[in-house]
């Protein structure tokens, strides 16, 4: 068995992912050191780099698959104008542990590729291209006070409902100067509920900024969320860049977590988030002792 990191059209919802259909997925959130680029040919192709980042998921696959991918991918031991050359790369998860796995990058071929993808998410970069955007909230961004005093809040009139997002769990994982931030992790079992809402391209902007995506607090990610039963859609989000141990929320932040959520999201879930929050009171009250 092989260890394989996918960044392109082999990615869950893409058009060869079925090369994939039987593989293991052992990591949904994963990035690897290198910059990626457009071929303008319908895929991307990453070049290795120590400072960028590449973002896709592990998979573990066989003999037999690795064979056709390696002929997906244009790729031929030892021999010279490959499409794509494989490689053993380190591969990171967002809590920043490694595992070694191999990747295809840049042959002789595709060396000319030169339309860097911004953010190295090749989902994200093709997701921003269409019409209608969906946007998944889960933190603050569900309520609308700071869209408001942004004078944004014209963005965020259209709400498609509440939106479950599968083997996910809620955390104030994301350190900032202010308390702890609300962020997802990969946990299976676990739900995320938030609110979709459909929103034009100009609220992506916005969304990178008060998210912080060119400082790296961040990065922007397309997940897959049921909004009825049956019914899922795909949209964008945001998760945090570097994990840490929950922090205490400001009262403000968590009180517009809950306001936001009041009156769409499940009251079970409301109530978990509750306490998740009156949690670090607690913790505080144990340490008085």
């Amino acid at each position: 068995m092989h260890k394989l990191f996918v960044y392109g059209t082999l990615l869950e919802g893409e058009r060869n992912h079925h090369y994939l259909n039987k593989a293991k997925l052992i990591i949904r959130n994963a990035w690897i050191y290198g910059k990626l680029f457009d071929t303008n040919e319908g895929y991307p192709v990453m070049k290795q780099d120590e400072k960028k980042r590449t973002f896709g998921s592990v998979y573990e696959v066989t003999d037999t698959q690795l064979e056709q991918i390696n002929e997906l991918e244009g790729y031929k031991e030892k021999q010279k104008n490959n499409l794509y050359e494989r490689v053993k790369v380190n591969v990171y998860n967002d809590k920043e542990q490694s595992i070694a796995a191999i990747t295809y990058v840049s042959g002789a071929l595709l060396q000319h590729a030169s339309d860097e993808i911004e953010h190295g998410n090749w989902k994200v970069y093709n997701y921003l291209k269409k019409n209608s955007i969906h946007y998944f909230a889960y933190g603050s961004c569900m309520d609308d006070e700071r869209f408001r005093i942004a004078n944004v809040d014209p963005y965020f009139q259209d709400i498609t409902g509440k939106g479950i997002l599968t083997d996910y769990g809620f955390r104030f994982s994301r350190i900032s100067s202010d308390g702890g931030k609300a962020d997802i992790i990969e946990s299976d079992g676990e739900i995320v509920e938030g609110i979709i809402y459909q929103v034009p391209h100009e609220a992506v902007d916005y969304l990178y900024k008060r998210e912080g995506v060119y400082h790296q607090a961040y990065r922007p990610a397309i997940v897959t969320v049921q909004f009825n039963e049956g019914d899922f859609l795909d949209a964008l989000t945001f998760i945090g860049v570097k994990k840490s141990e929950e922090t205490k929320p400001t009262h403000r932040y968590a009180t517009e977590i809950i306001r936001g959520a009041s009156g769409i999201l499940s009251e079970s879930y409301i109530d978990k988030l509750k306490e998740r929050i009156n949690q670090f009171s607690n913790k505080a009250n144990d340490g008085n002792g």
